[in-house]
């Protein structure tokens, strides 16, 4: 066992809880939207499915955002760039789930959740992988 083994362990760990907290912050933004009364703002169905459909735009983003920042970071075997690579991968997918929450209160959107599920989708996907470290 070397000596940076303690320190990879530390960071991965670091890194798991970000990513919970992340997906965490989509499953709040859900649950919120459940407790509120129903919206007021009359329903509009384009810009709701605009909304939604924008989500994907930052989703996609993300996988080649992190691609490139976590190549830059083993290149410079820098495990601080590695998780800022991740947290602006995880970033970005939680901005579909913004996007699902202006669906909802700005376009009355049955379909808001969509946005959220894409968001969580995308996080998923962005699980820390250790064999980065």
């Amino acid at each position: 066992m070397t000596s940076d083994q303690p320190n990879i362990d530390a960071r991965y760990r670091t890194m798991l809880t970000l990513w919970f907290a992340m997906m965490m912050s989509v499953v709040m933004w859900f649950i919120f939207i459940h407790f509120m009364a129903t919206t007021n703002s009359p329903a509009n169905p384009r810009l709701g499915f605009l909304l939604i459909c924008l989500g994907l735009v930052p989703v996609s983003a993300s996988f080649l955002a992190k691609q490139i920042l976590v190549g830059k970071a083993i290149e410079a075997q820098d495990t601080m760039k590695l998780q800022q690579a991740y947290v602006v991968a995880w970033a970005l997918c939680e901005a579909a789930g913004l996007l699902g929450l202006l669906a909802y209160f700005l376009a009355a959107s049955p379909y808001y959740y969509v946005a959220f599920i894409i968001a969580g989708v995308g996080i998923l996907v962005h699980f820390p992988q250790k064999r980065h470290l």
